[in-house]
């Protein structure tokens, strides 16, 4: 690596670290103008020297007292004649693991910037991720820095023309600026003495003090914490602050401790503040970069919204009204177009005054489609602005009376004008949402058992009216989740619901007319939509609620709520002597009942609550993809499946809601420490209790000994996934260890099964986890394994040329992680001899957190792309899916898929073992751990199309045959249904 000795002018800037600037040195240390006075060519290592003995920076871009400061190695590598300086020390093999100025962190820019970190590993522009960020990084506004953010530093600033903003601050190092985790202004209060070094010039301003000093147990950044606290507690953290690893406790927490949410103060619990909902919330809107900027921001104390919310209604129903008076003025100059021809739905609106906000409503509706729509008003006596209602839209069906006729018979009556085939009933205190419509008509159009669909009903305070409603024995009525967020789990999937409310009700037109309209019996309103589902009911159609139709409502804006109360008390009573026979059938009120009369039970469905690990993406490899495909399954076949997650997911819960079925309902907010009082909120509910992993069952059996008694004719069914006894003694044989030293497998798998007894049926992923269970006493053992739809991929076999390996990779000690790194260190430069010259390893699949895939070697055949939403084209590039697995347990999912896309396989004898496929006829297996028996295989299949094209018919044959959805099915119905 060479090194330039720039004598440049003031303006002229060196884009790059690796330089030497004499003319910056001689501005900056005027001492150096004396010594190089008469000097014309300039030595590097005279320069280096130099700046070494006397701590100059050679260029602003590298701190050189702080680098050699901070690396005890350096400075005794310094010492001991190896480098000239701690510059020299950093650009010959510093660079690749060290910090060379106090504002940068390379960890943290890497971890940050992902796309960063897969350029660094792909290509060789950059040298690392500082070369980047000078570069380029800079000039992107990316931050460097916990320390250092850009954006807040250019509104500090008076001049509105800086284009890099960290260079700007290191040539101008002397000011303060606010910052998330270094409190200026506190830490000036706590440490006063300071001010006299850096009045003395030995600092530059409070942040340089505390990022440079030396003795920096005695400082802490802010009062959210304590250095001697954290390293004390920590002591683990000792060894590496000493060596240089970590500057103080301070960078080790930063990087690592509030991901493991550590302790930063005696008073600070970051576990617990990271399970409240609001900043979970938080968190996942990236309104807060972490918990821990969180709890500085609230000073730990988290608001406690709902009730807030509930308190303010009666200002937010001001704000509404306020709303509706503006987009009143709006539709005056401008008419709201109801023309339609042929129409998708039919929309009737029944009015009596409230001009604004009938104004409001037809608003919002119109925007929500944009598609035709028959506008139905009927004015049941109004003596407002209403009466001139034709004058503010037009193509609209407008029917008057001449008194307040009700709404019941101004629906029936305004129901006789319907042309198309699907209405909806709206209040004009109720604006429904953009896509309602939509997900309306797309659900009547798929699903011909749809008889009515109501949606999430919001109040103006941003809460729960209602999601779907419920009718108990003594025909007393409930809004589900009333006074909740909308965003909680159980308000946010699809399920048959007794009824919805009128507010924004969808029906077919005519099932409508067929059943009779609304039974005029209940006017002049309440009860009415509560009978008319029910008839629906007893028509043999569904009554189903729907989160994604979304309508704010003003709740009793047509009506109040102390004259509704005389109608509701009467019309209960003609209710329920209308429908005894249904009333008889309904859960007795109970707020414990609450979630057993949720929804209205298929007959030939089960409820299931689904325990694993995560919320199971597909994404996410490792078993996860096989769980997503059972949930799947479960919710086409009409189950109704409840997913709740060991540990609480670390993605938003809208990615969570995007990957499964609209019908599974997703416990985003929780986890196994909530999981005793969801039991007892829940007693009764679950029909089937599936378990995901041993190692869960074994974390649930104490809370499941404890809750029995709530869920007492609940099946357990205990899914091992994997048997890891197997996996952990190929790991124990991998690494050397001799057999006497580790338990024997049949001990292993004793320990390892012991706490399925508690389980009343088990599954394991392949016959041979099977086998391992039964032959240790488990009698109810069920296979299930994967569900493929074969897809094979166009390109012809002499335009491919990439091998393939896909794969998550959760932390540094999994199996997959070993793959990439013996694949690419020993398999793949061995490959590259004999493959030709346009063959490339491509790597895919998630990244765990913390795990970077800059850890891994750089080569130019090899390309590194980290998670990838679509892989059909990967498979449809590649000639080969290579799996060089060397400990494994289960089955990898991305075999399957693979296999799927018509892509021949070659893979170590473990992979085949677990598959069951036979070697050379659907399978190309090699010797695990043997570099040579894989390089034989290379060289002996790589060019044969014949081997290629009979595995690949061979893989869809049996894929059509043995992994097909229907099968899939019938294989967990057998499970959910029939003893094993």
């Amino acid at each position: 690596m060479s090194i330039l000795v720039l004598e440049s002018s003031e303006n002229d800037t060196q884009n790059s670290w690796n330089h030497i600037d004499l003319f910056w040195m001689k501005e900056t240390y005027p001492e150096i103008k004396e010594i190089f006075r008469d000097q014309v060519d300039f030595d590097p290592e005279e320069i280096l020297f130099l700046a070494g003995k006397c701590g100059y920076q050679p260029n602003p871009y590298f701190d050189e007292s702080y680098y050699v400061q901070r690396y005890i190695d350096v400075r005794h590598a310094i010492n001991q004649g190896e480098f000239i300086s701690g510059f020299d020390h950093y650009r010959k093999i510093g660079y690749k693991d060290r910090d060379p100025h106090w504002l940068f962190c390379e960890e943290y820019y890497l971890n940050r910037y992902t796309d960063v970190a897969r350029a660094l590993v792909n290509e060789t522009v950059f040298s690392n991720g500082y070369d980047h960020y000078i570069q380029c990084g800079d000039q992107e506004f990316r931050s460097g820095s916990w320390f250092f953010d850009p954006l807040e530093y250019l509104k500090s600033l008076a001049d509105g023309d800086v284009t890099r903003p960290f260079y700007h601050y290191i040539q101008n190092p002397k000011r303060d600026f606010d910052n998330l985790y270094f409190d200026n202004k506190w830490y000036r209060e706590i440490y006063p003495e300071i001010f006299s070094d850096i009045k003395n010039g030995k600092w530059h301003s409070l942040l340089h003090q505390y990022l440079t000093e030396t003795d920096c147990e005695k400082y802490s950044p802010s009062r959210f914490f304590s250095e001697k606290f954290y390293v004390e507690a920590n002591p683990d953290l000792v060894e590496p602050i000493k060596s240089g690893r970590f500057f103080n406790g301070y960078e080790h927490f930063l990087l690592y401790g509030i991901q493991e949410r550590r302790r930063p103060h005696p008073d600070i619990d970051l576990e617990r503040f990271y399970h409240e909902p609001y900043i979970q919330k938080l968190l996942f809107n990236g309104r807060i970069p972490n918990v821990f900027i969180g709890w500085c921001q609230f000073d730990g104390k988290v608001p406690e919204v709902g009730e807030i919310l509930e308190h303010a209604e009666v200002q937010t129903k001001f704000s509404f009204e306020k709303k509706c008076t503006s987009l009143a003025i709006n539709a005056a100059r401008s008419k709201l177009d109801f023309s339609f021809k042929h129409p998708d739905i039919s929309v009737i609106v029944v009015l009596h005054n409230n001009f604004d906000m009938t104004l409001s409503a037809l608003t919002a509706l119109r925007a929500s489609y944009r598609h035709e729509i028959q506008l139905i008003i009927a004015d049941s006596g109004s003596n407002d602005e209403t009466c001139h209602i034709e004058h503010y839209v037009r193509g609209a069906t407008i029917l008057r009376f001449e008194g307040n006729v009700a709404f019941i018979r101004a629906c029936n009556t305004a129901a006789q004008n319907v042309r198309a085939p699907y209405v909806l009933f709206l209040n004009n205190d109720t604006e429904i949402q953009l896509g309602s419509i939509e997900t309306a008509i797309d659900r009547f159009r798929r699903d011909p058992q749809v008889g009515v669909i109501g949606g999430k009903l919001i109040r103006t305070n941003g809460l729960l009216q209602e999601a779907g409603a419920i009718i108990y024995r003594d025909g007393s009525v409930a809004g589900y989740m009333r006074g909740a967020s909308p965003d909680a789990p159980e308000a946010n999937f699809v399920r048959r619901v007794d009824f919805c409310s009128g507010a924004a009700l969808f029906t077919r037109t005519e099932l409508f007319r067929k059943i009779g309209g609304f039974d005029e019996d209940y006017i002049p309103a309440y009860y009415e939509e509560t009978d008319y589902c029910v008839n629906v009911w007893k028509s043999g159609y569904n009554v189903n609620y729907d989160p994604s139709i979304t309508a704010i409502h003003y709740e009793y804006g047509s009506s109040s709520a102390k004259n509704g109360t005389g109608y509701i008390n009467r019309n209960r009573a003609v209710f329920n002597s209308k429908h005894s026979d249904y009333l008889s059938k309904k859960i007795v009120k109970s707020k414990q009942n609450t979630n057993l009369a949720r929804s209205v039970r298929n007959k030939d469905s089960k409820r299931i609550l689904f325990i694993e690990d995560r919320v199971p993406l597909k994404s996410y490899g490792s078993g996860f993809s096989r769980s997503h495909d059972i949930i799947t399954t479960m919710a086409q076949m009409g189950h109704e499946v409840t997913v709740f997650p060991v540990f609480k997911p670390v993605v938003s819960a809208n990615r969570l809601y995007n990957a499964f079925p609209d019908s599974v309902e997703i416990i985003w907010d929780r986890d196994i420490n909530d999981l005793e009082s969801f039991f007892s909120l829940r007693a009764g509910l679950y029909d089937t209790i599936w378990i995901c992993r041993t190692q869960n069952v074994r974390r649930l059996v104490p809370i499941i000994e404890k809750i029995s008694h709530l869920m007492p004719l609940a099946e357990i069914i205990a899914d091992t996934e994997a048997v890891s006894a197997i996996r952990e003694e190929q790991y124990d044989r991998l690494i050397g260890i001799p057999e006497d030293q580790h338990p024997p497998l049949t001990e292993r798998l004793r320990l390892e099964f012991e706490c399925l007894l508690i389980a009343t049926k088990i599954v394991a992923v392949n016959d041979y986890d099977a086998s391992l269970l039964k032959n240790n006493g488990f009698m109810n053992v069920s296979v299930l394994g994967h569900v493929q739809i074969p897809k094979p991929t166009p390109k012809p076999w002499d335009e491919r040329f990439d091998f393939l390996f896909v794969g998550a990779i959760h932390d540094y000690n999994s199996p997959n992680y070993d793959s990439v790194l013996w694949l690419t260190t020993v398999l793949w430069p061995e490959l590259e001899n004999v493959l030709p010259e346009n063959s490339r390893l491509i790597i895919a699949g998630h990244l765990g957190e913390g795990v970077s895939l800059s850890a891994f070697p750089q080569r130019q055949r090899i390309i590194y792309l980290g998670e990838v939403d679509d892989l059909s084209a990967l498979y449809n590039d590649a000639r080969f899916f290579i799996s060089p697995t060397r400990y494994a347990a289960g089955i990898p999912y991305k075999i399957y898929e693979a296999a799927s896309y018509g892509l021949p396989i070659i893979a170590s004898n473990i992979i085949m073992n677990q598959t069951g496929w036979k070697s050379g006829k659907e399978i190309l297996a090699f010797k695990s751990d043997n570099s040579k028996d894989l390089l034989d295989l290379v060289i002996k299949t790589f060019e044969d199309r014949v081997i290629w094209s009979s595995i690949r018919s061979n893989l869809i044959n049996k894929f059509i045959i043995n992994y097909n959805e229907d099968l899939y099915s019938s294989r967990i119905e057998k499970i959910l249904f029939q003893g094993i």
